[in-house]
């Protein structure tokens, strides 16, 4: 059984890999719990997704994969869930698949995590992102500022609580 999460660009990478240290090293999930994490193979819209998803258990030699993605929702959380289950609502045997959508961008838990108030950091994630650091945010910081990030203060949030079951969900056997 291969475990995968997918996220939209490079940066959500790095920046999943230190939330699963986080939520791992806090007891909220499974030392055990070490999936691969990686960039979308095409658009969330692309017709190719589901194509290049399935060609991954090939190339990975399994039998059998669970994927979560994990994208923005970009202020329409059923569209981005839509955009990507249109591709897997009927998934082959062996293929399960869960979405998770952060609303409205990757952005917002980490200004969150940082310290920010809720609803400014769900308004404009990056200005109070610049606020809180005293620098400009660039894309590359999802990642480097991640390790920073107070888990507990997204544990409230339901779009996290979501991502967190679904970490879960991809740690059980099927």
């Amino acid at each position: 059984m291969r475990r995968i999460i997918y996220v939209e660009d490079t940066y959500g990478v790095g920046f999943h890999r230190g939330l699963l240290e986080k939520l791992r090293g806090a007891g909220l999930l499974s030392s055990d719990l070490n999936p691969r994490i990686e960039r979308l193979p095409a658009g969330k819209c692309n017709k190719a997704l589901q194509r290049k998803v399935l060609a991954k258990i090939v190339e990975l030699g399994a039998a059998a994969l669970k994927a979560v993605f994990v994208v923005d929702s970009e202020g329409d959380p059923e569209a981005g869930r839509a955009a990507i289950l249109r591709h897997f609502g009927n998934p082959p045997p062996g293929v399960s698949v869960r979405v998770v959508t952060v609303d409205p961008r990757h952005e917002a838990w980490l200004c969150i995590g940082l310290g920010g108030g809720r609803s400014d950091c769900r308004g404009d994630p990056e200005e109070v992102l610049h606020r809180l650091r005293g620098v400009r945010y660039d894309k590359e910081h999802l990642g480097e500022w991640v390790t920073d990030v107070d888990i507990r203060r997204l544990l409230g949030e339901p779009d996290f609580r979501d991502y967190l079951d679904s970490l879960r969900w991809l740690s059980e056997d099927p």
